[in-house]
Formats: C-alpha cells, structure tokens, sequence
C-alpha cells in the first residue's frame, strides 16, 4: 500500500517544504452538561481556550479565554441540540477572537456545521431562557459570518480525534483488504515526517450532496450555495510527525492546502505541540479537552450550592429538596 501511495504521488515530505518561523498555536474545545432533576434541568455549556508553547512574544489577548453558559430549565426533549449549537457559538466566538497564526479546532468542521444546524432546527421548541440566549449570540455575535470566515482562513485547522471518513481509500482496492478509516491506513502507511496530498473531504453514500441550514436562518440562497462552496474546498492532510505517535487528521482551508508556506507553518505547529508519547495530539488541544470535561464536576458543585441556598428561603424543605433531587444517584451501591 505504501508503494501504491508513492507511485500516485500521494506521500509527501515535511523536510522539502521551507522551514517557517515556529507560529504561535492556540487550541479550542467545547463541552455542555445536562443534569436532569426532577422539577428542573441544570444546563451548561462552555468552551475554552489553552495556548500552546511558543518561543515568541506575549500577544494582546483581552480576557477571559473561556466562555460558560449555566441555568436552571424547564424539562424539554430539545434542550441538548440547542444546547450544543450554543457551545459551538461559543467555540466560534474565542476562534475568531484569537489573535493566534494557528487556531487549531476540536472536531471536524462537518461535525461543527451539523451541530449548528441541529441547534438551529431545535430552538424554537427549546425553553426560552435557553432560545433567547441562542438567539443573541447568533444575532450579536454573527455566528454564521464567524464560520465562514474560518472556513476561508488562513490559520484555522480542524482536528478531528477520530472520523470514519477515509480519503485514501482508494489504496483499498485491492483483493483481500479489510475497509477501514483514513486515520488508520495512514498510521500505517506513513513514515515519521510524512504527510499525505490534501485531499477532498470523502463523503459518504448516504451524504446530500449539499449541506443545508434552516431556511430562516439565511436570506438567500446565494448564502447556501456559498456555504457548500466553501467546504467543497476544504482538504484533508494526514500527518505523522513521529515515529511514537499515530498519524493525525488535519481539515484545512484552501488557502492553506494552496499555499506551501502556510501548509509548512501547519504542520510545523502540530509538530512542536506535539512532544511527549503520552499525548498523542496536540498539546494545546489535550489541555482544553481536559479543562471542558471537567465541566460536570463543576455543574456538579453549582447543583449542591443551589440546593443549599433554596433550603434556606423555602417554608417546605422537604418537598424542595425533593424537586431538586438528581435522578441518577450519586454514590454507594444499590
């Protein structure tokens, strides 16, 4: 297989493009909660963001570098999609703000479109409290704008941990060989310092060939066919810049994919934040996933604090208590 891939010119060197300046990286990572009591849902969502080392100077950077979302809702079978479009606004929010040359994303862009749309489909039927704050960031901070810009960008690459999508299937077709995914054939295939031809984003069978939004949403169809226009154009690089680390899928822009110089400082940026066996991505990406995730912990302090609080105002403590009763119990065996 590796043979086949060199005869079609699909295996390229790091070391034959120029040698860029270290860029400054930054990582992004969202995360929500939903913590159902029995007369409420306790929500969150967050995303934040982690710099990654960099020998150059300190960049103006206003802060905070996190966005957090938390409220108390009525039960509601729409809560988690529109819920998770907010964590994507808010992803979109510190990428745009971040003053970074390489603003690397948890997840694939496809992954990001999908969840924005499930958000979108689902906030009229969401809780109000919850559709009137997805609706001002949509409005004020121009979300869908934001993603378009970072899918025209120079700087911004998607990171997916896994994705079953392969674009170098193609060295499969032969008698006897097992299907598999992109990331996969190209950990074996690859040498350390490889890097694959970017390729367009495989689709699968039961993929539209177009990508849709909710109609309200945008105001014409032009906004659409732009859209589509952009991910069209969108490639994928699969890169293994060591020996002890499996290769890593890069969704980048055209502009990067067109650009030598900018593809170089790409890969030059994963591979300095990539310098440890024990972390097989991206450190910056590693932190930030670490820090979102602890997010439950921390909804889990917010829900004991709220308990307490309304035991001290309410005339009936025991029924409170048992309105704000988690329904998962919380240690000890049954």
């Amino acid at each position: 297989m590796r043979n086949k891939a060199r005869v079609e010119g699909l295996i390229c060197r790091k070391a034959d493009l120029d040698v860029p300046r270290e860029p400054s990286v930054v990582g992004i990572d969202g995360s929500y909660q939903v913590h159902r009591l029995t007369a409420v849902d306790l929500c969150a969502a967050a995303a934040v963001a982690v710099e990654g080392t960099s020998k150059e100077a300190t960049r103006h950077w206003p802060e905070p570098h996190h966005r957090p979302w938390v409220e108390c809702l009525e039960h509601s079978k729409n809560v988690t999609n529109t819920l998770r479009g907010l964590m994507i606004s808010m992803e979109l929010d510190l990428a745009s703000e971040a003053p970074h040359d390489l603003v690397l994303l948890d997840g694939s862009f496809i992954v990001l479109l999908i969840y924005l749309n499930q958000g979108l489909t689902s906030v009229d039927q969401a809780p109000p409290i919850l559709s009137r704050e997805f609706f001002r960031r949509w409005e004020q901070e121009s979300v869908l704008e934001r993603f378009f810009a970072l899918l025209t960008s120079e700087r911004t690459v998607a990171v997916p941990k896994y994705s079953g999508r392969n674009e170098i299937a193609s060295l499969l077709q032969t008698q006897g060989l097992p299907e598999t995914d992109g990331k996969t054939l190209a950990t074996l295939i690859l040498e350390p310092g490889e890097f694959t031809k970017p390729e367009p984003i495989y689709r699968f069978r039961e993929e539209d060939e177009e990508y849709h939004l909710p109609e309200k949403f945008y105001t014409a169809t032009a906004t659409q066919d732009k859209m589509n226009a952009y991910l069209a154009d969108m490639r994928v690089i699969f890169f293994r810049p060591y020996g002890w680390v499996p290769a890593i899928r890069l969704e980048v822009t055209g502009p990067i994919a067109r650009s030598k110089q900018r593809l170089s400082m790409v890969l030059h940026g994963i591979e300095r934040q990539i310098f440890s066996p024990a972390v097989v991505e991206p450190y910056p990406l590693f932190l930030a996933d670490r820090m979102v995730k602890s997010l439950g912990a921390g909804v889990n302090a917010i829900e004991h604090a709220m308990a307490q609080h309304v035991a001290g105002t309410t005339p009936d403590i025991e029924t409170t208590l048992l309105c704000l009763q988690n329904y998962r119990t919380e240690g000890g065996r049954v």
